[in-house]
């Protein structure tokens, strides 16, 4: 923000956490991404994984989780051998 403060998520309205995760190129890269979300009882609303010439990413939108939550998820999914990058955002879902 322009004054320096973190943009914090609103709280009232109904959102869904954003994962982006990009990870090496594994017959079992795919399972070992989605794994930290089932430990979670994360609610796995959509997911689009895309295979290129480096790897594959994986965009999931997750429900039902807070925002201490899905950070630990994303330093689980970061300390994942095969994992190369993890983004993590928010949607408000109408």
């Amino acid at each position: 923000m322009a004054d320096g403060s973190a943009f914090r998520p609103p709280a009232d309205p109904p959102m869904r956490r954003v994962f982006l995760v990009e990870a090496a190129h594994g017959c079992d890269a795919l399972v070992r991404v989605l794994g930290p979300f089932a430990v979670q009882a994360a609610q796995v609303c959509e997911m689009t994984a895309t295979e290129h010439a480096l790897g594959v990413s994986v965009r999931l939108e997750v429900s039902g989780l807070g925002e201490a939550r899905a950070q630990h998820l994303a330093e689980r999914l970061r300390a994942l051998a095969s994992v190369t990058s993890v983004a993590v955002g928010w949607r408000a879902v109408a």
